[in-house]
């Protein structure tokens, strides 16, 4: 059965530090290094050491992301390729600060984002566009002989798995996948999607 992995990349020392980074390129530090290469067995034991004909690895073209990709490819061979369609959102004016910072400098839209609106801040990428792009790069991709890993970012993986299902995306229904956790998913005979798993693996 064909499906698509949605992985989030492992987390860095400035997500530990509860920085806001968005399209910041932050590296993985050892300690992430440690965590996508345990996670990246977990993948490989799942999936796609059961039944998969050949391994597809696609990353967002952020140092964090392409790290957590190559983390599976050095474990089972193959090659990461980079695709702008599952890179981070922005965050806009929020880059580089805090969530301390700015849940105490940006109250008002702080509570925007945590009731699921987009908050009025300068550079933000609306997670309709966001959600659009990611979905583009799920069809662009999909094979129904061939599954694929992507490895990306807690909002593109939220966001496109909404659009996929045909949910708003200002839905809490889905929640978030923690950093080097993952989703699963696939298109059934319809053509529609279907989410198996979400937030698996992290722990």
């Amino acid at each position: 059965m064909s499906r698509i992995i949605l992985w989030r990349h492992a987390p860095t020392a400035s997500n530990e530090g509860g920085v806001v980074q968005g399209r910041v390129d932050t590296p993985l530090d050892d300690a992430g290094i440690a965590r996508a290469t345990w996670a990246a067995r977990r993948i490989a034991d799942r999936y796609v050491a059961r039944d998969w004909p050949e391994l597809r690895v696609y990353s967002s073209p952020l140092l964090r992301a392409v790290q957590t990709a190559q983390t599976l490819t050095q474990l089972l061979g193959g090659s990461v390729i980079v695709d702008e369609a599952f890179t981070q959102r922005s965050y806009g004016a929020w880059e580089g600060l805090t969530w301390d910072e700015v849940r105490r400098d940006w109250p008002e839209q702080w509570a925007q984002r945590e009731s699921g609106v987009d908050p009025d801040i300068p550079g933000w990428d609306g997670q309709e566009a966001v959600g659009a792009r990611v979905l583009a790069g799920l069809e662009k991709i999909w094979d129904d002989d061939s599954p694929a890993v992507v490895v990306t970012h807690g909002s593109p993986i939220t966001l496109g798995l909404l659009a996929a299902i045909g949910e708003p995306a200002s839905s809490l229904a889905l929640g978030r996948v923690p950093h080097a956790g993952c989703a699963s998913v696939r298109k059934v005979e319809s053509g529609a999607w279907h989410i198996e798993a979400f937030g698996i693996g992290a722990d």
